[in-house]
């Protein structure tokens, strides 16, 4: 929170203007996000079967499966107009897993919850950039064709998946190297959200209905959902516990960067990142109490 306070500020003294901060949402999403996926990848230490590995990534698309139906399904429900169901869906989907979600599992249940964390992220990336982006975008990018998916998190997403099969240590230079790369994501991703809220009136932010209205869907029924359907066929309980957990975390900081790179409606998707960080800090503790 503080971070995003530098970026509200630095919007505020004209330090950060729109144009630059869309420049720097696009170099956030191409190399340091990029570099997030590829070291969550090279640091994954636990040898485990290649079984086990298949079994972690199924539960992550049924896991996406649900969330997909459950961010179309309220769009429409709660009557939103059409210019912003692509925001919506996408922020109902698409939680904080990454820069919050590692941690959490990981101070709540162990080393081994952040490996399943790691491999459920590369679903989250793979369907972050080729449906996320076709629901940010909303058709405004033209007629569909599958070049238009390729980006660099995408190839990074698909590697990543290549590198958790492939027997090899990899240098501790490379890993280093790759792992500070991505840690410029969370300082970089609050400051353009920072910058974003800092171009509107803070008033506005903080009064803002449809988010308030919208919070306990991504931070309440989006857990509780994945908790009653996997409920029903996972047999490991820590996968299940994961998967609750990472499912209640706030709206992806990468909302916000994808709609200000595709012209979506920005202050909406800032908003809603924002308000439901905060507003975690209450849910989160409660999903755990009342389902794990």
């Amino acid at each position: 929170m503080l971070m995003l306070c530098v970026g509200v500020v630095s919007a505020k003294a004209g330090v950060v203007d729109a144009e630059t901060n869309r420049r720097l949402s696009r170099f956030a999403i191409a190399v340091p996000q990029s570099a997030t996926i590829l070291a969550s990848a090279m640091d994954l230490e636990e040898s485990v079967s290649a079984l086990t590995v298949l079994g972690v990534l199924g539960v992550g698309c049924v896991m996406y499966a649900v969330l997909i139906a459950l961010g179309l399904a309220v769009p429409r429900l709660a009557r939103v107009k059409d210019a912003d169901r692509g925001v919506y869906s996408f922020l109902t989907i698409f939680g904080n897993v990454g820069f919050m979600g590692f941690p959490l599992v990981g101070a709540l249940f162990g080393s081994r919850a952040v490996f399943y964390a790691a491999l459920l992220c590369v679903i989250f990336n793979l369907l972050c950039y080729t449906v996320g982006v076709r629901f940010i975008s909303g058709g405004r990018d033209g007629r569909f064709t599958w070049r238009k998916l390729l980006s660099a998190p995408l190839i990074s997403s698909a590697l990543a998946v290549a590198i958790v099969f492939l027997p090899v240590r990899w240098p501790e230079p490379v890993r280093e190297a790759t792992r500070q790369l991505g840690d410029m994501i969370l300082p970089l991703s609050m400051i353009i959200v920072g910058a974003s809220l800092g171009e509107q009136k803070l008033k506005d932010v903080f009064l803002d209905g449809r988010v308030y209205a919208f919070a306990p869907v991504r931070l309440l029924a989006a857990p509780v959902a994945l908790w009653a359907v996997l409920g029903l066929f996972v047999k490991d309980k820590l996968l299940l516990d994961v998967v609750t957990v990472l499912g209640g975390t706030p709206a992806a900081s990468v909302c916000a960067m994808l709609s200000i790179q595709y012209g979506a409606n920005e202050k909406l998707a800032t908003r809603a990142v924002f308000l439901t960080t905060v507003l975690s800090l209450g849910t989160v503790p409660l999903i755990c109490w009342m389902l794990l």
